[in-house]
């Protein structure tokens, strides 16, 4: 029985052909520029690359109405999400059953069941890409919330003072410790230390300011402690309500983890005694990590 999974991202998109547990296909794609054509490119990953698919689960960066399928908040991908039904639109294309679910509570389910979370009951999740996404699990069970939005950590004020986000607030998580964040950060100062074959610092990835850290550019570290410090006083708030002693961190941008490390545990450190010790996991599967999870729900549903 194969489930195929997507998982939308700012700029990539990422599919997965799960059997059982295991993943037997799987890619990625540039992110379409509409959600037209997004649906369109799901029907077709089914039809050519999962053609005895039973169903299809397809997270969205944002808030989502289980129920209908309809996109309510998607602030990230190209295009006018906001009211989308994407589930009706790609199953009436794909003839298939379709879950639209957020894609943090999609890489939290992923994690939780076969992941680095696996085993556990309570656990915070993280995971810094293009945004920054959140989940909480309790009782071995990923909270979703009545917009699919619980565990929304990225969004926690760390700094009201700060960038405008997204969403309509000031200094959010989410303008520190995402990939546009952390690259907005560095090239607002000095860049000397960029290798001279790289693009220009504002067409920099958060991975190439990592490389610039890891050769010992003061700047880009300095950038990455931020966001270790805002991740770590957003996780600690969370921590304080939900009461887990656990966190899971993915996404493209956790590979850089080792470079917030130090300030993220201080933050968590100085909390201790409200929180306890809080044990800090990075995720295990990977960039398909939310793909699967998406598959993973689909099969619940399909």
């Amino acid at each position: 029985m194969t489930r195929l999974g997507i998982d939308v991202g700012g700029t990539r998109t990422k599919w997965v052909a799960l059997e059982g547990d295991a993943v037997v296909g799987s890619g990625t794609v540039p992110t379409p520029p509409s959600p037209d054509e997004t649906v369109e490119l799901a029907a077709r990953l089914a039809s050519e690359l999962a053609p005895d698919a039973e169903s299809i689960g397809i997270g969205l960066p944002g808030h989502v109405d289980r129920a209908t399928g309809t996109a309510l908040f998607v602030p990230n991908p190209p295009g006018d999400w906001g009211g989308y039904p994407l589930g009706a639109r790609l199953g009436a294309l794909a003839g298939l059953p379709v879950s639209v679910v957020n894609d943090a509570r999609a890489f939290a389910l992923a994690e939780l069941e076969l992941g680095a979370a696996r085993g556990l009951a309570d656990v915070l999740f993280a995971v810094l890409g293009t945004g920054v996404g959140g989940a909480v699990a309790l009782g071995g069970a990923v909270l979703v919330g009545p917009r699919d939005n619980l565990g929304e950590i990225g969004h926690v004020t760390v700094a009201p003072w700060g960038q405008a986000c997204c969403c309509g607030n000031r200094g959010c998580v989410e303008t520190f410790a995402a990939g546009p964040g952390i690259v907005r950060g560095f090239s607002s100062g000095a860049t000397a230390k960029v290798p001279a074959q790289k693009v220009p610092a504002q067409q920099l990835t958060a991975e190439e300011v990592a490389e610039a850290a890891r050769a010992g550019d003061g700047r880009a570290a300095k950038v990455f402690e931020r966001a270790g410090w805002a991740l770590g006083v957003a996780l600690g708030d969370a921590a304080s309500v939900f009461g887990v002693g656990s966190v899971v961190v993915g996404g493209g941008v956790s590979g850089a983890l080792d470079l917030m490390r130090s300030a993220l545990d201080a933050q968590l450190a100085r909390r201790r005694p409200l929180i306890g010790d809080i044990a800090v996991l990075p995720a295990v599967l990977g960039p398909l990590a939310g793909a699967i999870g998406a598959a993973l729900y689909g099969r619940r549903s399909g």
